[in-house]
């Protein structure tokens, strides 16, 4: 059967459009057995978007008509974006465009013209596959017309129920709905109700819903339950024939407390003359699961495994993922290992891949482990204390790698977790941040450095393999990044001269500075997505030529494949005898990549609805925070315990005329000279949680920490006008005098902002209608009207 490669160079060759039967002619295929497998072919090149089938049964390359694959990602307010598969910049898709498509369908498209912004408006050309029929909604009915409201709000459009499909199910009620008819440009989706979840919706829910709107299978067909029986439950003698013995070699796992499956096992000793051996041994999952059974097939359908609180959907069942697959303590496992040699400064300079059979020593945790080796408490260094000399040269080969990691210029994003503790009903009984020691960080180098030599293997090797690419950040995004640090006095490089090094330059530059999470997260939405790809495009934020997945074959499939890969290229076996082509390769990184995101997607819309679970327990309590957003219609701030988000909406503010500066971030009050700004460090009181809506609303629970620039030094601040206390790094607020007298205060010389406002008006009489400005529309903000305002759902997108 001819490639796909061989199928497009043959329709650009002819210049024209060919049927299938003319295809068949020209590669002088007749079998039955060929035609059929061709038919198959052109179908699944039209579904990756590589072909056009047009109106006439004939098939073009979509390169050749100039159309573009990628995803449809939908906005509620009926417009979308095109993400085109190959990257780069969206395509802005019209809310007449996207009448006739949802939230996740792969779609053609091509490119109309250009929008005021500058953005690419794009036309859709052809449906080439519909997302996931499933989705999780709200029965309406109106007028006798039954409709499933969707969960997911990126899913404009209702669902239409005819009659003789709601399955009973009322009005008010969670259900599992399946679109039986996509919608098209003049009506919307039909569809039929499969399951009634609940009432109302709760925190026991939540799971059950994400698994049923993503689509996750979560079930296992009964072949893969075979596949997995038959598996045998311990190493057999046979099994270590031809395998180098490491169970003497004292191999480690380091993973959170939670952890049930152990992907890497690790060992460290120092070399004469300097330097260290790195053995990194990862679990040999490639050995039992054959290419093309029904476990991997499943394994490939899943592509990763999804992780929920409490709760993991797995890419592979228990019996191997937690059983024979898991570098469990104290017995025998396969493992394939990366033997390398690392110098005195950090860097690798030799290494080796070859199978082996393994006996961890230890089964640690981080906390147990940086409690050893970096706070040196008595009782972590007693448990510890069988392979204590083993961890303290990681530990210093660690020391080492990561002055090597500065040295290149990697990003270093110190983004703590939020991590939530359910109760036996579902309930949240506590969230809070995980923070990250060098326990972390040793194991995220050891797996890091494996990675790179089994990318610079593979590609020697030039057998078919998945990379993981990061790409530089997009130039949309980047100029959005570059106006946001003016705001901070701080620069970077043309987007065409930008390096890692200068994003780290960045993070070191603001270490110490009371916005610095506020500024790391904007530079970390300024990043490329990474995406998995058939050819090595080098790693932007790890500043890395070469990088692949090779370390977490039980969670994901993109390292069950580089496995494969090593393992034939050790048995010497050429790239054109490989099980897998660049074609099969290029189409199953997508995949793979489209897999990924829907599972993050997941464990998003979970973890968003849990901090509302969780912020619904604190209504009229009060925190600490800082303000990450400013928009016309209020503030975002995130809590500093926990990280939860939520929005100060603008009728919270003192009563006032507000302008809104999008290029300063800013929001200013005319009369009052009241600032709010991105950085500001504010108290807040949470007024309202709304599982349904996934929002959360706060309002200012006293003055501001810092809602005006501070005087400079010498300068008299008059606290009976404004009100407003100040707190300054290591100092107590000044205390407010007595009411109506005047307090002389000197405080330390801070850098000035821009243009600092008058010092705040008295406010106005109670009952007083002081209109507000608005993203440059005037709005009434009397008392009652903020007091209605407040009740009301707040408009603006979250």
């Amino acid at each position: 059967m001819p490639s796909r490669e061989a199928i497009l160079v043959l329709l650009e060759e002819r210049g024209e459009l060919l049927t299938e039967a003319r295809i068949a002619e020209a590669l002088a295929l007749h079998e039955p057995d060929d035609l059929f497998a061709l038919h198959k072919r052109l179908g699944a090149m039209v579904r990756d978007g590589q072909l056009l089938l047009g109106r006439r049964g004939g098939y073009a390359p979509a390169k050749k008509l100039d159309l573009i694959p990628g995803v449809v990602l939908a906005n509620a307010e009926g417009y979308g974006f095109l993400r085109p598969d190959e990257g780069g910049d969206d395509l802005y898709l019209s809310p007449q465009q996207m009448r006739g498509v949802l939230h996740g369908d792969r779609v053609l498209a091509s490119v109309v013209g250009v929008d005021r912004r500058g953005r690419r408006q794009g036309a859709i050309a052809e449906v080439l596959q519909r997302r996931s029929p499933r989705l999780v909604g709200r029965v309406v009915v109106e007028n006798g017309v039954t409709l499933v409201a969707p969960d997911d709000r990126r899913l404009h459009q209702d669902v239409m129920i005819p009659p003789g499909e709601t399955q009973g199910a009322r009005a008010g009620q969670i259900v599992v709905a399946e679109i039986t008819d996509p919608p098209t440009p003049h009506r919307g989706p039909l569809g039929a109700i499969r399951a009634v979840l609940g009432e109302r919706l709760q925190p026991s829910l939540l799971i059950e819903m994400a698994i049923a709107s993503h689509d996750l299978p979560h079930e296992w067909p009964p072949e893969v339950l075979r596949d997995a029986a038959e598996v045998e439950p311990e190493v057999t003698a046979a099994e270590r024939e031809g395998r180098v013995d490491l169970r003497k070699l004292p191999l480690v796992t380091i993973d959170g407390a939670d952890a049930r499956d152990f992907d890497d096992a690790v060992y460290a000793e120092p070399k004469r003359g300097g330097g260290w051996r790195l053995v990194v041994a990862i679990a040999d999952v490639s050995h039992y699961v054959p290419v093309g059974s029904a476990l991997d097939k499943e394994a490939y359908e899943r592509s990763t495994s999804t992780y929920f609180p409490g709760f993991v959907v797995p890419m592979l069942p228990e019996t191997l993922s937690n059983g024979i697959c898991s570098l469990n303590p104290k017995v025998e496992r396969l493992c394939m290992v990366c033997d390398m040699v690392v110098d005195a400064t950090g860097e690798v300079v030799k290494s080796k891949f070859y199978p082996a059979v393994m006996r961890s020593h230890a089964r640690l945790t981080y906390d147990q482990v940086w409690q050893a080796v970096g706070l040196r408490e008595a009782g972590a260094l007693d448990a510890v204390a069988d392979v204590l000399p083993q961890l303290e040269n990681l530990h210093a080969l660690y020391k080492a790698m990561a002055a090597q990691r500065k040295q290149r210029g990697a990003i270093d994003f110190e983004t703590p977790e939020v991590k939530f503790r359910l109760d036996q009903r579902g309930e949240v009984e506590s969230a809070g941040a995980a923070a990250r020691n060098d326990a972390h960080k040793l194991i995220e180098e050891c797996m890091i450095a494996a990675n790179v030599q089994a990318a610079l293997f593979l590609e020697k090797k030039k057998i078919p393999a998945l990379f993981r690419a990061h790409e530089p950040p997009p130039a949309e995004k980047y100029e959005d990044l570059q106006q946001f640090l003016r705001e901070f006095k701080l620069r970077m490089p043309p987007v065409e001269e930008v390096t890692p090094a200068d994003f780290a330059d960045v993070l070191r530059l603001v270490a110490e500075r009371p916005e610095r999470e506020l500024i790391q997260s904007v530079l970390l939405r300024a990043q490329s997505m990474a995406a998995y790809q058939p050819d090595n495009r080098g790693h932007f934020g790890l500043a890395l030529s070469a990088y692949a997945h090779f370390t977490s074959p039980i969670r994901r499939y993109p390292d069950l494949l580089v496995h494969r890969a090593i393992r034939y290229a050790l048995t010497g076996g050429k790239p054109s005898g490989y099980t897998y082509t660049p074609a099969q390769m290029a189409t199953m990184a997508l995949h793979c990549s489209q897999r990924e995101r829907r599972a993050e997607e997941a464990e998003r819309d979970v973890d968003e609805r849990y901090k509302c679970a969780w912020m619904a327990k604190h209504v009229g309590e009060e925190f600490a925070g800082v303000v990450t957003g400013v928009t016309s219609f209020g503030l975002f701030v995130e809590l500093d315990e926990s990280k939860v988000s939520g929005l100060v909406h603008i009728s919270q503010l003192s009563n006032d005329y507000y302008h809104f500066d999008p290029q300063r971030h800013l929001l200013k009050g005319e009369r009052s000279g009241a600032q709010y700004r991105l950085g500001d460090h504010v108290r807040v009181q949470v007024l309202r949680a709304s599982l349904e809506d996934r929002k959360i609303d706060f309002r200012l629970a006293a003055p501001r920490a810092s809602a005006a620039p501070p005087p400079r030094s010498g300068k008299a601040y008059d606290y009976a006008a404004a009100g407003d206390r100040y707190s300054l790094p290591g100092r107590k607020p000044p205390a407010a005098p007595a009411p109506g007298r005047r307090a002389e205060v000197v405080l330390p010389a801070l850098p000035p902002r821009d243009n600092p406002p008058p010092v705040a008006a008295r406010p106005s009489k109670p009952g007083a209608k002081t209109p507000a400005k608005q993203g440059g529309k005037t709005v009434s903000k009397a008392p009652r009207a903020a007091k209605k305002q407040a009740a009301r759902k707040p408009k603006g997108k979250r």
